[in-house]
């Protein structure tokens, strides 16, 4: 099990997004992986969308994922709640994290669709 890293629901499977910490440059030069959930995945991949389709240059501040200061634009999430199930909440993540996360939905679909397909093949069943 592994947290997601914007809204903390645990999972057995996350989608593995490498992100550019800026703080880390020196020791992880090429990003480092954080893990988030399909629902997180797909609330950032509307935000970007939204973000291309109306051109909106987004609020100065710190990215709650990268930590970089940058353009932010905020992304609507659910995070689980003990009291009320769950909790609407606002993430505000800057465009090259919503980039990252868009490539490795891309990649995610790929794989998942490679490995059906193999167990197809097989002759195994996909559950």
């Amino acid at each position: 099990m592994a947290d997601c890293d914007l809204c903390g629901i645990a999972l057995p499977t996350l989608v593995p997004v490498k992100v550019y910490k800026p703080k880390y440059a020196h020791s992880y030069p090429q990003g480092m992986w954080q893990g988030l959930c399909e629902l997180c995945v797909s609330a950032a991949i509307r935000t970007k969308e939204e973000q291309t389709r109306t051109g909106s240059c987004g609020t100065a501040g710190t990215c709650q994922l990268c930590s970089s200061i940058e353009r932010l634009y905020g992304v609507h999430i659910s995070r689980p709640s003990f009291s009320q199930g769950e909790e609407k909440d606002t993430v505000y993540l800057c465009s090259r994290c919503l980039n990252s996360i868009s490539d490795a939905k891309g990649e995610w679909d790929r794989d998942k669709a490679e490995h059906s397909h193999e167990h197809i093949t097989r002759g195994h069943t996909v559950h």
